[in-house]
């Protein structure tokens, strides 16, 4: 169950970080587009928020979101790429 819900988040981080590239090339050349920006900001919004639950339940993404000066826990689970497809 716990594998289930891991690769859940993961595709839905991915998602996120599509339709926010997406977006973000289209801000790019329509920087003005209120809704194109106000869209942008709920992308990355929900990012963070989907981020921090895979975090808090399955450890850091990337080595850059270890967040503990004393322990380096990238290494303490498998990495996402090492999932079984």
């Amino acid at each position: 169950m716990a594998e289930m819900a891991r690769n859940k988040l993961l595709r839905q981080i991915q998602a996120l970080k599509f339709a926010i590239l997406d977006v973000g090339l289209y801000l790019d050349g329509h920087p003005d587009n209120q809704k194109a920006l106000r869209y942008f900001n709920q992308m990355k919004a929900k990012l963070e928020t989907a981020v921090s639950e895979y975090e808090a339940a399955f450890g850091p993404l990337t080595m850059l979101q270890n967040n503990s000066e004393t322990t380096w826990h990238w290494v303490a689970a498998p990495w996402p790429w090492e999932m079984e497809g």
